[in-house]
């Protein structure tokens, strides 16, 4: 593939908003109750399938099925823009980080980046992307949880502005950019190496693997470990946005849950993030690039011989 054929920006902002859009409101329900689970401290006899099956089905005889995809307007509001802006950020720092490479190891041929590049491309543009959606991000949380209730959007805007001003939208913007930061390199890291191993195993024994499969596995497997790696830290930042009051740094937040509910706390809808995490990353993933191909085909088509 030459260079002059490589989607343009544009194209990688609409393919991040279209993959952002699909899996956030395929994965709602998943959020939804994560956040439920998180919300507040939960008997260790209540622990696993229980707690889950119980808080669903709470969820339903309060606000019916459509409770389970409460949320989601501002799930959007942060999801949309805030993927598109990640693959923006990645494929230009993608490409910033190949040239370095190149000049550094004089190889100009050289096509796929390290994978220290990889770890440190992936958090990067993850931290940055999310520190610009933050505020989405806390309307997102607020709206999943039942400690509020909010008429709207606006109203929503108007309370947390009323009760914490500009720093309101920014609660927990540490332990996010701590989360997602090292979860974003950890993933691109492992997706690279992983879709690499598919290929390489898939030439060896002369099978032609569909492009989609190896995207789709490793998106899977690259979520699924870098989720439980981060899980922590997802349980901090949920904390810190829904009790600010009563959770008030990433330190003393990490203290608090460790001596009220031990290591285990931290954990708590591990296997709803785990699973929501490794479908949406396999989901995110393998639409950007199916939407990147698509656009380079039809432009080497159109394109005169």
């Amino acid at each position: 593939m030459g260079t002059d054929k490589k989607p343009g920006s544009i194209v990688h902002l609409g393919a991040g908003a279209l993959s952002g859009v699909t899996s956030c409101v395929l994965l709602q329900p998943f959020d939804l109750i994560k956040t439920r689970l998180q919300q507040s401290q939960i008997q260790q006899a209540h622990n696993g399938l229980g707690t889950i099956s119980t808080t669903v089905r709470s969820v339903v005889a309060a606000d019916g099925v459509r409770g389970l995809w409460r949320g989601t307007l501002p799930s959007l509001i942060r999801n949309a823009p805030g993927t598109s802006l990640y693959f923006y950020f990645l494929n230009h720092t993608r490409h910033f980080c190949l040239a370095a490479e190149q000049r550094f190891t004089g190889d100009q041929a050289r096509t796929q980046l390290s994978p220290s590049s990889n770890m440190v491309i992936g958090a990067s543009s993850r931290a940055f992307a999310g520190f610009l959606l933050m505020p989405g991000t806390i309307l997102k949380v607020h709206f999943e949880s039942s400690l509020y209730k909010y008429a709207g959007i606006a109203g929503a805007l108007k309370v947390i502005w009323r009760q914490g001003g500009v720093r309101g939208f920014f609660v927990g913007a540490v332990p996010t950019a701590i989360r997602d930061a090292p979860y974003a390199g950890l993933y691109l890291l492992l997706y690279e190496a992983i879709k690499n191993q598919e290929r390489a195993m898939a030439q060896r024994r002369n099978v032609l693997l569909p492009e989609t499969t190896v995207t789709m596995v490793a998106g899977v497997a690259a979520g699924l470990a870098a989720s439980y790696l981060t899980q922590p830290f997802d349980m901090v930042k949920t904390r810190m946005q829904l009790r600010p009051l009563e959770y008030t740094s990433v330190v003393q937040s990490f203290a608090k849950i460790y001596n009220e509910e031990t290591f285990r706390g931290f954990f708590r809808g591990i296997s709803l993030r785990v699973l929501r995490k490794g479908v949406q990353a396999s989901l995110v993933f393998t639409l950007y690039e199916w939407v990147l191909r698509s656009s380079t085909r039809r432009s080497e088509t159109s394109s005169p011989t």
